[in-house]
């Protein structure tokens, strides 16, 4: 089902980080004083979206530069979220998961069009975040076709989708691979967002980079997305992907949207549609 945290990729990205920087330079030798368990950031992946049970808020701490161990779960911290009307619904740990908060009545769902703000108080610290929901395109229909193996691709059953995206504003897209209610994600890079400017008014037969077998259930899910939510995926897919080569770019920490001191991660309210499909040999 849904409930894959991106928390662990965001961790590995900030450690990552830390590597690019202290092997970039090979003049001098230098002592970074790496963030470690004394002074953890808070790690936060948060979204409300406008279907019921889809909205949530996972929190972690980051861990010692050199603790192999997976991130710490934060619990006992005290989450909220409000409307532009004041609507306030207050978000719980979950008594299955350390560290996810759900929203107290399970019918919860956002509405187009209006502002939410993301409220954390923990250890004395409070943390705020702000964004709107916007509408997403529809999704008019998908195709599943079979492609033999290439250089580029396994071979296997690929999901093409089809939609018109309206062109008069500014939207950007994300976009959830499932195959038989699992999440499609391994790395950054299968993370999947785009801006209107790249794919366009018409979206004709538009492959999503994942291989399916005979018999699969398949389900795409399609968000709109904030401008600032688009620019966090994207500097998080950079930061893991950078080798800190010669010709790659300084090394930074993922922007954030989440005001507050000594924090990482996202707050994404978004509206979703999707599809659902069985892979078949005809």
């Amino acid at each position: 089902m849904k409930n894959i945290s991106f928390l662990n990729n965001l961790n590995k990205a900030f450690i990552l980080l830390f590597l690019l920087v202290a092997f970039s330079s090979c003049e001098e030798v230098i002592d970074l004083p790496l963030r470690g368990k004394d002074s953890p950031a808070l790690i936060v992946e948060a979204e409300v979206v406008d279907v019921k049970g889809y909205s949530f808020v996972r929190l972690g701490e980051t861990l010692d530069f050199y603790d192999p161990s997976e991130e710490p779960k934060v619990s006992g911290a005290i989450v909220s979220v409000t409307d532009q009307d004041g609507n306030k619904m207050d978000f719980l740990e979950s008594s299955q998961e350390a560290g996810l908060y759900l929203p107290q009545d399970p019918k919860y769902k956002g509405v187009v069009g209006n502002i939410y703000n993301l409220s954390i108080e923990y250890k004395g610290n409070t943390f705020t975040s702000e964004s709107e929901i916007f509408p997403t395109a529809n999704i008019d229909s998908v195709q599943i076709r079979f492609t033999p193996e290439s250089r580029f691709q396994d071979e296997g059953y690929y999901l093409y989708f089809y939609a018109k995206e309206p062109q008069e504003t500014k939207d950007y897209y994300f976009w959830r691979n499932y195959k038989n209610d699992t999440l499609i994600y391994d790395n950054a890079g299968d993370l999947l967002y785009a801006s209107d400017e790249v794919i366009g008014e018409e979206i004709n037969g538009f492959q999503f980079p994942f291989a399916y077998e005979e018999g699969d259930t398949v389900r795409l899910e399609q968000y709109s997305i904030t401008k600032d939510v688009f620019e966090y995926y994207d500097d998080l897919v950079d930061v893991s992907f950078n080798d800190g080569g010669l010709f790659s770019p300084p090394p930074v920490n993922p922007r954030t949207n989440i005001k507050g001191e000594n924090v990482l991660g996202v707050f994404m309210t978004s509206s979703m549609v999707s599809i659902t499909t069985i892979v078949s040999e005809e």
